[in-house]
């Protein structure tokens, strides 16, 4: 499967690892950056939270012609002491909202064309899709999930964040 995520209809329908080679867009490196070289993501950094405990670590790249950027522990202020994992994608789309719903991804009424039939297309995914809510609009696709909600839900958020892109041609 490796480097053939946008082969894959369903992603809820995997097993994480799967994906998560799937994801890989770079060859192995005898001694890589960061643990998420092969999926582009080299970069890393830590960022300082004021209103958080502990820093969020950042790893960032360009994918697949857009920058990525996945970060994990991020614990934004208006859900103080509840950390997060996101995914951004850098890509410029008409505003949407999609969110879980009893393990199905269902998104706002009324949202962008091609979102609603994309998500149609995916199976229910408790445990995979559980927490997730995605915006999307100008600055990009934001996808984000509690860090309780499933350990390695981040490799299904940028598949996501990634097929929804190229759905709406950004």
């Amino acid at each position: 499967m490796r480097g053939r995520a946008a082969e894959i209809a369903d992603a809820g329908g995997y097993d994480w690892e799967v994906v998560w080679e799937a994801l890989k867009t770079e060859p192995p490196a005898d001694d890589p950056s960061t643990i998420t070289q092969e999926l582009g993501l080299g970069e890393e950094r830590e960022i300082s939270q004021g209103h958080a405990p502990m820093p969020a670590t950042e790893f960032s790249g360009t994918r697949n012609g857009r920058r990525v950027a996945l970060r994990m522990g991020v614990v934004p202020s208006m859900l103080r002491g509840r950390g997060v994992n996101e995914v951004q994608v850098e890509a410029s789309v008409a505003p949407f909202r999609v969110r879980d719903d009893d393990g199905r991804l269902v998104a706002e009424p009324g949202g962008v064309p091609g979102v609603e039939e994309f998500l149609a297309g995916l199976s229910p995914a408790p445990t995979e899709w559980h927490g997730l809510e995605v915006e999307g609009g100008p600055d990009g696709i934001l996808a984000r999930r509690p860090v309780t909600a499933h350990p390695q839900g981040y490799v299904y958020d940028l598949w996501l964040a990634e097929r929804l892109a190229d759905r709406l041609g950004a």
